[in-house]
């Protein structure tokens, strides 16, 4: 049976579903961090109208060592066939434009993902299509760039259909509008590239949850987020949505853009499997070839409402 991850829509326009949930950190230190970090996604998110980025995306099927060969399975053998080796069993090229939405005033932002080759071959017309749509939007704009990404999905490898494989999800969990769903814990310090970070840990309380499967099932959010101490500035963050069903884990590195005198995502690894399947996919993005562009008129107006 196929199981399949989304992210609920109202979550990616950065809406809370429900009421929020009003509890604050004990710890005075890490409130003050998480409304720095707060501060700076509200920033983050004013200091673009389109965000896009070409990424190269490599997913793989695995299969972990020692699992019975599922194709030797009987009525007469319910253990299955000898074991087999593991490892890559296919492997997918992506490339594609990545692009971040803003969607107005305190809105936050939609991300939208257009394929334009798969494994060297070209699929459609690289032209900034997604872009387009936005630089002088329509009421069908929203329409179009959704149409575009659900196409996009199906190169994905893998039976679990996702769209949580964003880089800057986990984020998107600091925005005001979306952060008191969450507690968050001190989980120590750690230097990357130089630069002193708390690791704080976070989990989803609210609910329904922001991520759920197309039956319905809540997958809760937990992971962490690296902050630097003295800016707010998020390094690196992972999210994992799971049950005992399935599984997600995706990691993302930032890197600061000089160009655009922004932090953006250099890296992101993900991860899925579903109790279903012997199998598990892994992918790992890059991200280059930043840029951005004006958006003509205001994106909150022609934002899809969530139902």
């Amino acid at each position: 049976m196929t199981r399949r991850l989304f992210l609920v829509f109202a979550a990616l326009a950065l809406v809370a579903a429900g009421r929020p949930v009003t509890a604050q950190p004990d710890d005075q230190a890490l409130a003050g961090l998480l409304g720095s970090a707060a501060a700076y996604v509200r920033t983050y998110e004013e200091r673009f109208s389109l965000l896009v980025a070409e990424e190269r995306y490599v997913q793989e099927i695995r299969r972990p060592d020692n699992n019975p060969v599922a194709g030797n399975l009987t009525r007469n053998n319910p253990g299955g066939g000898f074991a087999s080796n593991g490892g890559v069993r296919k492997r997918v090229v992506l490339r594609s434009d990545f692009l971040l939405v803003r969607l107005g005033e305190g809105a936050g932002w939609m991300p939208f993902r257009d394929t334009f080759n798969v494994n060297g071959d070209k699929i459609n017309d690289r032209s900034d299509r997604l872009a387009k749509l936005f630089i002088e939007p329509s009421e069908a704009s929203f329409d179009a760039a959704a149409r575009i990404m659900a196409d996009s999905i199906r190169y994905n490898l893998g039976s679990m259909t996702r769209t949580v494989n964003i880089p800057t999800l986990a984020l998107m969990f600091l925005h005001p509008t979306v952060r008191e769903r969450f507690s968050f814990t001190r989980d120590g310090e750690e230097t990357i590239d130089g630069r002193l970070a708390w690791r704080v840990e976070y989990h989803e309380t609210a609910r329904p949850a922001l991520i759920k499967t197309t039956r319905g099932r809540d997958l809760p959010a937990s992971g962490r987020l690296w902050i630097e101490a003295a800016t707010g500035v998020v390094l690196k963050t992972t999210m994992t949505a799971a049950d005992p069903l399935v599984r997600a884990l995706i990691t993302t590195t930032y890197r600061r853009e000089p160009a655009l005198d922004l932090w953006v995502p250099a890296r992101m690894e993900d991860y899925y499997k579903a109790d279903s399947e012997v199998d598990e996919v892994t992918g790992i993005a890059t991200y280059a070839n930043y840029r951005t562009f004006t958006v003509a008129t205001d994106l909150a107006l022609r934002k899809p409402q969530p139902q």
